[in-house]
């Protein structure tokens, strides 16, 4: 009598290996990677190399060059309420607290420079909008930063693909791949 497999519990928390980037300059002797999981943030003083995936979601990088300290948020939604159980999914909620973070960190607003990604057009429509999701994730980062007096130095929005994205928090650099 044969025994069968035993199955493994799902870890909702762990990607399987299949759906995380395969971005081949990350992987260096100077930058831990870190896999920004979409409506979450991440900031740190060390040497980081941030990748995530993008679709109508948008990534906004902070990047302080004189610190060399930088962080990156993964939104999915322009609004929503901040009492929310991720409420870090949202706009108006996750760009606010990304540049908290790095405040608290000693960054300075003055120094901060801006990366935006993502934001693409999916290729079903939902209803009659006059604009769809990912331009309005871009809209909302656009407001946000242009309201905090934050430059923006690179900017790969829209189109109808997704794109991978590496962000460095060490140097600013930032690029992406379409799907």
């Amino acid at each position: 009598m044969t025994s069968k497999p035993k199955m493994q519990a799902f870890n909702p928390a762990v990607l399987p290996m299949e759906y995380l980037p395969r971005i081949p300059q990350t992987a260096d002797d100077k930058h831990t990677r870190h896999y920004l999981i979409p409506g979450k943030l991440f900031a740190a003083a060390q040497p980081f190399a941030i990748t995530t995936i993008l679709g109508s979601g948008v990534a906004l990088c902070l990047w302080d060059s004189t610190l060399g300290i930088g962080g990156a948020n993964h939104v999915m939604l322009a609004e929503g309420p901040a009492e929310s159980d991720n409420s870090t999914r949202y706009a108006n909620v996750a760009h606010p607290a990304l540049l908290q973070k790095l405040l608290e960190m000693g960054a300075e607003i003055t120094k901060l420079e801006a990366k935006i990604f993502g934001g693409s057009m999916p290729n079903c429509s939902f209803g009659h909008e006059k604009s769809h999701m990912g331009e309005q994730n871009v809209d909302a980062t656009v407001r946000f930063l242009q309201a905090e007096g934050i430059r923006i130095s690179q900017n790969e929005v829209g189109g109808t693909r997704g794109r991978k994205l590496v962000f460095q928090t060490d140097d600013g650099r930032a690029w992406s791949e379409q799907l």
